[in-house]
């Protein structure tokens, strides 16, 4: 009996430990959360953001293969370089996590070390077999609606490279996703073409994680085998808050067009300036096809080819508030921009061929 009292009172005190120890990192967790969101807005406390207890904010990368790996903590490194306060989330796939001296598993392994600040998150594939492979996996990124340890994160894709704080974003109303239009994709000439008929973009998305949601997701994609474009715009093209394509939707090929009416689409009074685009936006995406992505090879030919036109119209003129040949100026700074970080952030960390 007295035994018997011994380990009841032995196991009462295990279970209270337990609880304390739960409530505890539950309270450490809510408290950091609110801190950081202190420090971002200067004590204001977005409490209309969430219907839970605390706001709880990340920024999130997904990565299939080493090149997007590094382009995610190159994306890392800048939001760092811009103050941004709020957590980092890479979301990769399982077997990196694994022992084993592949090169996505010696990076992720450097990437824990060197930058402890970045939560690593584990997952399954997603993938299609559908349409160009460079695009199977990118179902991957859904994920982001399982983090549901967050109650607002902003994801977008890798292949997009951060220029600006993103902090305010997650300010926004409630809305379970907020993406921009793909305005590439809307004839703006067209007398006929109506707001519901234009395409939701999916390279970024502001969403709030919900595992109802994410299973919803996963079903789509598997029964439809579409990509996540189609997926995204099957599911929420008639409720998404839309975010502003010109701020957050901002493509490298804008610059290398003399008709930006599909950019320009919310104020169309507005003059196409590429530097004080530059400087307004938050993200840019890259998107020159065929040139390759910033991280493949490039041959002269395919990059002379590729180069924003620059002439002796006015159009290219120098102004003070922008360069002669403004448009190929800050094309080309953004692929300067994108070797630079490549070499610094992700040479170290093996990802390269340099170190």
């Amino acid at each position: 009996m007295l035994l018997s009292a011994k380990r009841a009172i032995i196991a009462t005190c295990g279970i209270a430990a337990c609880v304390i120890l739960v409530s505890f990192n539950r309270l450490r967790l809510v408290t950091a959360a609110s801190q950081r969101s202190t420090e971002a807005w200067g004590g204001l406390q977005p409490h209309w953001t969430t219907e839970q207890e605390e706001p709880r904010f990340a920024y999130v990368q997904y990565a299939t293969d080493i090149n997007y790996l590094c382009n995610a903590i190159m994306n890392f490194v800048r939001l760092d370089r811009y103050g941004t306060h709020f957590d980092r989330v890479l979301i990769h796939p399982r077997d990196w996590a694994e022992p084993g001296d592949s090169r996505e598993q010696i990076a992720l392994s450097r990437i824990r070390s060197q930058y402890p600040h970045v939560q690593l998150r584990p997952v399954e594939v997603l993938s299609t077999s559908a349409g160009d492979p460079t695009w199977h996996k990118s179902l991957t990124k859904f994920h982001a609606f399982a983090l549901t340890d967050y109650t607002r994160v902003l994801v977008f894709d890798s292949d997009s490279m951060v220029l600006n704080n993103m902090d305010h974003c997650f300010l926004a109303p409630l809305a379970p996703v907020a993406v921009p239009r793909a305005y590439w994709l809307h004839d703006a000439s067209s007398s006929s073409s109506s707001i519901k008929d234009q395409i939701l973009a999916s390279h970024v998305m502001l969403i709030e994680p919900n595992q109802r949601t994410f299973e919803r997701i996963l079903a789509e994609a598997r029964s439809s085998g579409a990509f996540d474009m189609e997926v995204l715009n099957a599911l929420f093209a008639d409720s998404a808050m839309i975010l502003p394509h010109r701020r957050y939707a901002l493509l490298t090929g804008e610059f290398r067009t003399k008709d930006h009416r599909h950019y320009l689409s919310e104020d169309p009074d507005a003059e196409w300036n590429a530097t004080a685009e530059v400087s307004r936006a938050y993200l840019v995406h890259f998107s020159d096809w065929p040139l390759p992505k910033p991280w493949l090879p490039r041959s002269p030919e395919q990059w002379a080819a590729a180069l924003p036109a620059c002439g002796d119209g006015e159009e290219d003129a120098e102004r003070p508030d922008r360069p002669r040949c403004a448009d190929r100026v800050m094309w080309t700074r953004f692929y300067e921009d994108y070797d630079r970080d490549r070499r610094e952030v992700c040479g170290p960390l093996g990802m390269t061929g340099e170190s």
